[in-house]
């Protein structure tokens, strides 16, 4: 009988200047060569301590890129760590001008459908955002995917919050008018920088996402407000194949650590996965310094001590905050 696989897999598709959407975090477009840099960087530490603590998991790099379009030690560091680059084509892209930001996040069901046609019965999947490091065995995650079928990140519950466009009882009109039906219980909204699924779970959604998409694009076009990002389609999918829960919430925290926002609880630093969207080119880039050609980490206790005080998890120290205010400063001049 052959042996079940976990999938550990992130992404980066590389942006036209005609389709550049905006970068937020970065303060960029898309198409810049800071992004471009910034992610191919982040790759570093997300393969090194997600492999280091998976060792049997089978790592994937999604991409529009070719391997050779890669920089050297991206090159190298793949194949050190048997990490498989798969380029694969943006089929699900919004048209131009759908929304201000993150037009490359409808990348997720492209990976959705290749993944489909690749995974066994018993095979799960990790589709996860590149800023983020892994901090012990997933094992248990994969385990109860392979039980419940999904994890996923319950994030937002606010239904006064307006998340990227839209507000929780829009996405429930929508629903309605999609569907016919009423939802189970409110829509909440999940995150997808951290999304898990068996393989029959990932024929249901490849199913039934060109129903929503088409209607989404249509609706869009009729009223003020649509599904302008991977997550919103999520959110609705779950309710409607009836697979809502929160098991990631256990495995994931999205840490927020900027000067004007902290989420960061004490004991923050324990959860397995440590969601960094802020140190993309802060704590993150000082991880790919840190990891360089080695390529490895020699010794956990100093890596997570090092890794803590670059991220910010779960204090920030004065030498970071000088160390992020002097690299705010550069990205403005940039």
């Amino acid at each position: 009988m052959k042996q079940p696989v976990d999938y550990i897999t992130t992404w980066f598709y590389k942006e036209s200047k005609d389709e550049a959407s905006f970068y937020p975090q970065l303060g960029q477009k898309g198409s810049s060569s800071l992004v471009h840099s910034i992610y191919m960087q982040i790759q570093v530490p997300f393969f090194v301590t997600f492999k280091h603590y998976n060792p049997d998991a089978q790592c994937i790099f999604f991409t529009n890129l070719t391997l050779e379009d890669l920089p050297d030690y991206l090159i190298r560091l793949f194949r050190k760590l048997n990490v498989e680059t798969v380029t694969l084509p943006y089929s699900c892209k919004p048209p131009k001008g759908w929304y201000t930001a993150w037009q490359n996040q409808f990348y997720l069901y492209d990976i959705l459908k290749y993944m489909g046609n690749r995974m066994g019965e018993e095979d799960t999947l990790l589709v996860s955002d590149a800023d983020c490091l892994c901090h012990t065995s997933l094992t248990p995650l994969f385990e109860e995917v392979r039980k419940n079928g999904s994890a996923l990140y319950e994030f937002i519950t606010d239904r006064k919050h307006i998340i990227n466009g839209i507000t929780l009882p829009q996405m429930e009109e929508l629903y309605r008018n999609c569907y016919g039906k009423t939802e189970t219980s409110p829509i909440t909204y999940y995150g997808g920088e951290f999304v898990a699924f068996r393989k029959d779970i990932i024929d249901r959604l490849n199913t039934a996402f060109p129903e929503l998409w088409a209607f989404n694009l249509k609706y869009g076009q009729q009223h003020p407000f649509k599904l302008n990002e991977e997550a919103h389609l999520l959110s609705l999918l779950a309710e409607h194949l009836n697979i809502r829960n929160a098991i990631a919430n256990r495995y994931v925290k999205r840490m927020w650590t900027t000067p004007h926002f902290n989420n960061v609880q004490p004991n923050d630093e324990n959860f397995p996965v440590w969601h960094l969207p802020y140190e993309k080119k802060r704590g993150l880039y000082q991880l790919y310094k840190l990891i360089g050609k080695d390529s490895d980490i020699t010794n956990e206790n100093v890596f997570w001590q090092k890794a803590g005080s670059y991220t910010g998890i779960p204090c920030i120290n004065l030498k970071k905050r000088i160390r992020d205010r002097l690299t705010t400063l550069w990205m403005k001049l940039k």
